[in-house]
Parts: C-alpha cells; structure tokens; sequence
C-alpha cells in the first residue's frame, strides 16, 4: 500500500491524528526541502474565519434547500499557488463516503471563497518548484507529493476542529454532514468528532 492509500483509509477510518502524524513522518525520513516547512504547522488560526464562512453558507443555503450535507472544496493549490481558497457547497441528501459520485450533484454553491491564510512560505515553495520546473529531482517531487497530501489533511484537521466549535456554539448547522477536501482528490474527509 504506498502512502496515498494508507492517509485515504486512515481518513475514511476517521483516523486524521494517525494521518497526519503518519505522513509527516513519511515526509521527515526524505532530505530536507522547503516542503518540510508543513511539518508542526495547522491551519486552527482560521477556526473561527471558517465558522463564520460556513455559518453564513448555510444561512443563505437554507433558504433555498433543506440542507442535509455540506462540501468544502480547496482549489487546486499545487499549481495556484498564488492564493489558496477554499469553496462550499450545500446538498438535499448525503451520499456519505463509499460512493464519491453525488458530490457533483450540489444543488448551492458559495458565491465568495474563503482565503487559507499561514501557508504563505509553502505557496513560494511551489511556486518555485512549478515554475522552475523542479519535479526532475525524484526526492523533491516525492517531498512534494507528501506535502500537498498533509496540506489536505490539515484542511480536514480544520474543519474537525470547527465542526467541534459549531457544536460547543449550538449553530443549527453543527450535526449536519460536513465533508472536505482538495480539488481533484479521493481524500475526502467527513468531519467526524
């Protein structure tokens, strides 16, 4: 099983701590890169800007739709590293995580993104691999490929930890099923307490 399948089944498990401590080890054991910098690093500063964001979603969503679950989708980081954001998106039904499918069924969608801020030294990093075409250097591009893995991971890690602040706040969206993860990626995680 390479590393990709174990963080998919360790996050499908709603294993995230194992997950994260996992491919940050994964991540430690290669020569140190400006990757590295993910390593101790969260994104927790953004708990209450994200509370925020989805409280609003679902207010306006809830007007339109009865909403049973909600998605949260970062861009496709790795290549636009010059701003990271995430978007919503707000379902009748919840399809849960064996069949990802549905998730393309959204019937709102957030009109604003919410910028991911504190990664701003990793989104040089790639910046600089992209753009000087870097990905020759083996140990680098697997360095990479780890890193863009725990940058996921800490969105889900985000999203857990808000989820939790919804519930201790009583928002009227906290039990409904909450889900994220990257564009383009099976590591979907349901923010699971």
């Amino acid at each position: 099983m390479d590393i990709t399948e174990k963080l998919e089944k360790l996050v499908f498990e709603n294993q995230l701590d194992k997950a994260i401590t996992f491919a940050e080890g994964e991540l430690t054991k290669l020569p140190k890169t400006g990757f590295h910098k993910i390593v101790g690093k969260n994104l927790l500063h953004l708990k209450e800007p994200l509370l925020n964001y989805l409280n609003e979603f679902y207010k306006n969503a809830k007007d339109e739709i009865e909403v049973k679950a909600i998605y949260s989708e970062m861009n496709g980081f790795t290549i636009n590293y010059d701003l990271w954001f995430i978007d919503l998106f707000a379902f009748t039904e919840c399809g849960g995580l064996e069949d990802l499918d549905w998730l393309a069924d959204f019937e709102v969608s957030s009109v604003d993104s919410m910028t991911i801020t504190g990664f701003e030294e990793l989104q040089s990093v790639y910046e600089d691999y992209m753009e000087n075409e870097k990905w020759s250097d083996e140990k680098l591009e697997e360095a990479c490929e780890i890193c863009e893995l725990i940058i996921i991971l800490k969105l889900q890690e985000l999203f857990r930890e808000t989820k939790k602040l919804a519930i201790e706040k009583n928002f009227e969206w906290a039990n409904i099923s909450l889900f994220a993860t990257a564009h383009d990626y099976d590591m979907v995680y349901e923010a699971k307490l």
